[in-house]
């Protein structure tokens, strides 16, 4: 019997414990609010003032946190004599929230140079077994092989999310493992790559961490009890729902997983994966080092 178990992915809300919010009042009866952020990635807070005294400044602030600390807002008195009366309270989203994605970047396949592979693309499961809508914009792919394959960068970015946990199940064939290993990296536009189906404890890098395209990520595990190796790939981004304004968020429900159809170097030029079509992974210089500085390419390929 074939086992089926649904992957949902969900917009998270609650990172207050990992994002802090505090304030400093100065002499000059100022008020500096600052964070400090110790999580991987980007993350939109919305600070909203109630009792707001004493000061011109808006009721409801936001802005995108990528740094692990920095200054917030600065509230400036209208009486310099006396002090600010305020309270607040704030919002945590996860991503880089309606941000500026570039449709048409470069990506590598996530595979060796050279390496033949053969794209498939995945129906969602959401729509497929639970009637739900297709997800906005859905895309993915996944790739099979008789043989174990290193999985590598498509892009420039930064690993958010490790899940190095899980042993499949050899026993029986499956048609689709929620739990399984996975690395997710943000690019700078703020879109999102997770690749899913590594072998537990390859997978070399932290949270954290910077990566380049090409950079070596894991090596994919068995599947099931049939002798083939599945890596499944995704590319999404955080948009809010019906346009609506950073200001106006109140909730998960109002923001959204967008998923994008990624533009691939293959032949000299971009192309957006057909499905069950054979691509040679190939790229050059240009491509790869695009988004990354003189010292970074000269650390990566000494390090190649």
């Amino acid at each position: 019997m074939k086992k089926l178990t649904l992957l949902l992915l969900v917009p998270i809300l609650s990172f207050g414990q990992k994002i802090e919010i505090d304030y400093v009042r100065n002499n000059d009866n100022s008020v500096n609010f600052n964070y400090k952020k110790n999580i991987a990635g980007s993350y939109l807070v919305i600070l909203e003032f109630s009792n707001l005294s004493n000061t011109r400044a808006q009721r409801k602030v936001s802005k995108i946190l990528k740094n692990n600390s920095g200054s917030f807002l600065k509230l400036k008195p209208i009486n310099e004599e006396n002090r600010i009366g305020f309270q607040y309270q704030t919002m945590y989203f996860k991503g880089n929230v309606n941000s500026k994605v570039n449709e048409d970047y470069p990506y590598i396949l996530p595979f060796n140079k050279g390496d033949k592979i053969i794209p498939r693309e995945n129906y969602s499961l959401e729509n497929r077994y639970l009637n739900e809508e297709i997800p906005k914009g859905w895309k993915s792919y996944s790739f099979t092989f008789n043989e174990p394959k290193e999985v590598k960068a498509i892009r420039k970015g930064i690993i958010i999310e490790i899940k190095d946990i899980y042993t499949p199940d050899f026993s029986t064939e499956v048609s689709y493992y929620s739990e399984q290993n996975s690395i997710s990296i943000e690019h700078i536009d703020g879109t999102v790559a997770t690749y899913k189906g590594f072998d537990k404890n390859t997978i070399q890098l932290k949270e954290g961490e910077v990566v380049y395209p090409q950079t070596t990520l894991g090596q994919l595990v068995k599947y099931d009890n049939r002798d083939i190796h599945r890596l499944y790939l995704t590319l999404y981004s955080y948009t809010t729902k019906d346009n609506i304004s950073l200001f106006r968020l109140n909730s998960s429900d109002d923001y959204e997983i967008t998923y994008l159809t990624p533009k691939f170097y293959v032949r000299n030029s971009l192309e957006i994966l057909k499905d069950n079509n054979e691509y040679l992974v190939d790229f050059d210089e240009k491509t790869q080092f695009k988004e990354m500085k003189k010292r970074e390419i000269k650390k990566f390929k000494i390090n190649k």
